[in-house]
């Protein structure tokens, strides 16, 4: 059975250095409290950091400079190539989503959240102030209304 985690709120070493607790929130079971032995923390951080990695430069690239580079030639060969594949920290992968949803978070942190395949093995999700959300936005729509000014095809 998966728990969510809404927020860490603390996090410190037992009194016997055997285990690091982690003071969280979840969403249907309130404060919780996790336990990790010492000797396994550096994995967990490894694969928690993994993960973020994979995610955190496509969200770091805003808006308008990632929608500019997959409509660049040779899109679709970046995103045969897993990220740093080749070492070059500049290289991206892109995927084209089933389907996404945007909405506001609704626990107080004032984000908008942005899910791409939602309710999907391969959901991402990525959480954006309001005032990135509307840059994100933007750029979107200037990208969209430039390929299809190329086209010839009207704006809708």
């Amino acid at each position: 059975m998966a728990i969510r985690i809404a927020a860490v709120s603390s996090a410190t070493m037992s009194d016997d250095k055997k285990e690091f607790i982690v003071q969280t929130t979840g969403k249907y079971t309130g404060a919780l409290e996790l336990r990790f032995a010492s000797d396994c923390v550096d994995d967990l951080i490894a694969v928690l950091t993994k993960v973020r990695g994979g995610a955190q430069p496509a969200a770091s690239k805003g808006g308008a400079a990632l929608a500019a580079e997959a409509a660049a030639p040779g899109a679709e060969a970046a995103a045969q190539t897993k990220p740093g594949a080749t070492g070059n920290a500049d290289e991206v992968r892109f995927e084209i989503p089933k389907n996404c949803t945007i909405s506001a978070d609704t626990s107080g942190r004032g984000l908008v959240l942005f899910i791409l395949n939602h309710r999907l093995e391969s959901q991402a999700g990525y959480a954006f102030s309001p005032d990135a959300a509307k840059q994100l936005a933007g750029g979107l729509t200037k990208s969209a209304d430039a390929l299809l000014a190329q086209r010839g095809t009207p704006k809708s």
